[in-house]
Order: structure tokens, then C-alpha cells, then sequence
């Protein structure tokens, strides 16, 4: 049967309050993940399918026709993103979906002489395996021996195992034995083995799933790994190229070069911020699996077995190294983002300043040119005052001839000689008053 979250349970009213529409939603969040009610001894397949929202339709109808093939109902809406389902007597799962990958999770319970046979292929449809949505990232097997089963010796696990490199602790304050090589074998799963001394209640159902967390969430922290390692190339290529610009920054006085190196600038920084973008998600992502491993060991609360690493020793040793690298990365290309917009804006700053030496200069030459045109139109004012005094004098001549001609007692010539200076004059302060009035002008004002 389908074992969901009761997402139809009647809610009770309270007194009549506005109910918040999520508030059901945020009290079964905290439900929403419970350990699995287990039954020693047991085997478990772990998959991790890394997978698209997208195909969550999919996985659903994969789901369905499964459990059509157990002959069991389902309730596995579109929006469900976690259920179990109880195949047989001996045989159950649990399916997850998860932002970016799915967990399909097989329990089956009963005694087993080798601990790391494949049965589940035989229990399970013949096309459900091969045909799950996505890409195959996690493949694991726990076998979980009871209390009643003779205890291994430590040549006897490397045997199991086929190895010298073992890895193993006392779990749960002493109440299990955990062993494991986390590596992945000729079937392409990797295998825990765990023995139960002293567990009670639903801690075996606790520790599995933190075991099979440390599984999944260590493979997904460095999941960007290999391609970190390309990111490192790149970014020692580009931090290169913003040396040799910013070394060419401090060479060209001239500023002969300046629009390129804007330029080169200009594509060096959309390369970071593209790279920058495309890594800030894998990069919170890998943060928050690397926090979630190292809780899960916490919460083993392991203790050591004389000659045998623990796990979170084996752990730190190689898995810590890989997200120190992830972390370096995403420090590097911090830097260089910060350094590409410190160069920049040196360069802006360079090139403004070149600007404002270039107008100072303009404003100079245009100032000369002003002072040249001024002292032209005064060459020009002191031309016109002859001109237009010569033109007036003209005029009264006229008039003088005229009084003359009607019997005036008038010397023609000589008023005329005594007239110019007047006129001159006259023009000249008419001229001199009118460009103080108009020297004084303000914008807005009259003139």
C-alpha cells in the first residue's frame, strides 16, 4: 500500500479563526521526512537519479506502473514529492524528488547468507530499472545483519569487501558496527555493511538513512569537481590576461591605448559574470550537501575500532580536500571579479581625467579665441564710429548748407570742422554705454 504523508486529514476549525492557507503545509514540513520502520535483517538499494523537474511527470507514471505490477494502489499525484510504497511481505519503497536528483530507496527484510548479492534485479519488473528518468549518480547497498548473526573478524570484512582500505567505526554510541570500502565495485554499487549489537526502537531505521545521506549528499557536494578543474584553467588564463592589462594600464603614459584596453576590459569582466552566474548555484548547492554530510556524521556519533579509519576520518581526508578546491575556485573567481572592476574603473578614472585635460586645453583655445574676436570687434567699433560719424557729419553738413542757403550767417566748412569732435565723441559714449549695459546683463534679466 501507498504509505503518503495523511494530506486529507480533516483539519479541526479553531473557534472560528482565518486559518493561514500554508499552516498545515508548514506543521507536516516538519513530517515530512520520516526514518523508515525497519526489520533486521534487512538489505537496501540506494539510486540516485539525477533528473530535470520536468520529468517528475514521468517518474510518476514509472511509480504507477510499478506498483500496478505489485498490484497495489497508488496516490502518487503530480505534486507529490515523496512516498512509500509497500511492494510485498518483505520488499517496500521509498521515492523522493528532490530539486535536482530523485532517490529510489528498496527495503527488503529477511535473512541472507551473502550480504551484497543483487536480488533486487530479480524482485522488480525487468524494464523498471533501466528505464527510470535521468542520469545514475548514486548506486549503494547496505546489508544490516541482526544481533544474532555471528560477528565478522576484521580478515573476514577485508575479504568481504576485497580490499585493505576498510573503513570502519563503532555507530551510535557502540549500538552498531559500520564498514565500508566507498568505492564502487565490479556491479557498480558501493556497499556498507552494518551489524547491529544493541539498537532499539527505530534507530536502525535512523541510521540507514544517515548513512544513506552521507551517501548521496557526498556525491552531489562534488558533483562540479571535474569541472571546477577546468574553471581553474580558465581563471589562471584570465587572471594572466588582467595582469598584462593592468601592467599595460601603468606603462601607457600617453594613453594611446586606452579604448582597447576598455575594451578587453570590458569582455574580460562578461566572461567572469558569465562564469560567475553559471557556478553560483553548484556553488551554494555544494555548500549546503558539504553542510548536510558533516551534520549526518555528527549525528552517527561514532566510535573508533582499533585499526580501522572512521568514517568521518576517511571522510575529511579525501572528501574535504575536494570541496577545499571547490571553495578555492569560488574564491578565485570572486577576486578576479572584484579585481576586473577595481582595474575598471582605474582605467575609467584615467581616461576621464585625460578627458578633463583635453577640454581644459579646448576651453583654453577657446577662451584665446574669444579674447581675439573681442579685441577685433572692438578693432571693428572703433572703424564703425568713423564710419557712422563720417555719414552724420555728411547729414549736418546738408543741414548747414541749407541755413546757409536761406541766409544764416554760417561758415559751412568750419562748422562742419567744429561739429566732428561732438559727433565723435557722441558716438563713442552712445557705443561704450550700450556694452556696459550689455556686459551687465544676466540671464533672465533685461537688457
Amino acid at each position: 500500500m501507498i504509505m503518503n504523508e495523511p494530506a486529507d486529514r480533516a483539519t479541526p476549525p479553531l473557534w472560528g479563526l482565518n486559518i493561514y492557507p500554508l499552516r498545515v503545509a508548514l506543521d507536516r514540513e516538519f513530517h515530512a521526512r520520516p526514518y523508515e520502520d525497519v526489520q533486521l535483517p534487512l538489505r537496501v538499494m540506494h539510486l540516485v537519479m539525477l533528473s530535470e523537474p520536468s520529468q517528475t511527470e514521468q517518474t510518476h507514471e514509472h511509480m504507477a506502473r510499478l506498483c500496478q505490477h505489485f498490484g497495489v494502489a497508488t496516490r502518487a499525484s503530480g505534486d507529490a514529492a515523496h512516498f512509500s510504497v509497500r511492494c510485498s511481505e518483505t520488499l517496500s519503497l521509498r521515492w523522493e524528488r528532490h530539486q535536482e536528483f530523485s532517490t529510489y530507496t528498496f527495503f527488503l527484510s529477511g535473512a541472507f547468507d551473502e550480504p551484497f548479492s543483487n536480488v533486487f534485479e530479480a524482485l522488480l519488473p525487468a524494464t523498471f530499472l533501466g528505464n527510470l528518468p535521468g542520469h545514475l549518480l548514486v548506486a549503494t547497498q547496505i546489508a544490516f545483519e541482526s544481533a544474532s548473526t555471528p560477528e565478522r573478524s576484521l580478515s573476514q570484512l577485508h575479504e568481504l569487501f576485497g580490499t585493505t582500505h576498510l573503513v570502519g567505526s563503532h555507530a551510535s554510541n557502540g549500538s552498531a558496527g559500520v564498514f565500508s570500502d566507498f568505492l564502487a565495485g565490479r556491479d557498480g554499487f558501493s556497499r556498507i555493511l552494518v551489524r547491529d549489537r544493541h539498537l532499539t526502537g527505530h534507530q536502525p531505521g535512523r541510521l540507514v538513512q544517515r548513512l544513506l545521506d552521507i551517501e548521496t549528499y557526498r556525491a552531489l557536494a562534488i558533483l562540479d569537481f571535474p569541472r571546477m578543474r577546468l574553471l581553474t584553467q580558465e581563471l589562471s588564463r584570465m587572471e594572466q590576461h588582467l595582469s598584462d592589462l593592468t601592467a599595460s594600464l601603468a606603462q601607457d603614459t600617453d594613453h594611446e591605448h586606452d579604448k582597447q584596453n576598455l575594451q578587453d576590459l570590458m569582455r574580460l569582466a562578461g566572461e567572469t559574470e558569465h562564469i560567475s552566474a553559471s557556478s553560483a548555484y553548484r556553488f551554494a548547492a555544494g555548500r549546503a550537501y558539504h553542510a548536510l554530510v558533516r551534520h549526518r556524521l555528527e549525528e552517527l556519533r561514532e566510535m573508533r575500532i582499533e585499526g580501522l579509519p572512521p568514517i568521518h576520518e576517511f571522510l575529511e581526508r579525501r572528501f574535504a580536500p575536494a570541496m577545499r578546491t571547490i571553495e578555492a575556485a569560488h574564491e578565485r573567481l570572486e577576486h578576479l571579479s572584484q579585481r576586473v572592476a577595481r582595474a575598471a574603473t582605474l582605467l575609467r578614472t584615467t581616461v576621464d581625467v585625460a578627458l578633463a585635460e583635453q577640454n581644459s586645453t579646448l576651453l583654453a583655445s577657446m577662451d584665446q579665441r574669444v579674447k581675439l574676436q573681442l579685441r577685433l570687434q572692438e578693432m571693428v567699433e572703433g572703424l564703425s564710429i568713423v564710419v557712422i560719424g563720417y555719414y552724420l557729419t555728411s547729414l549736418l553738413g546738408y543741414g548747414y548748407k541749407a541755413l546757409a542757403y536761406l541766409g544764416a550767417p554760417i561758415n559751412v566748412d568750419l562748422a562742419i570742422a567744429v561739429t566732428i569732435p561732438f559727433v565723435l565723441l557722441g558716438i563713442g559714449l552712445t557705443i561704450r554705454w550700450r556694452r556696459k549695459k550689455l556686459m551687465a546683463a544676466r540671464p533672465g534679466a533685461s537688457p
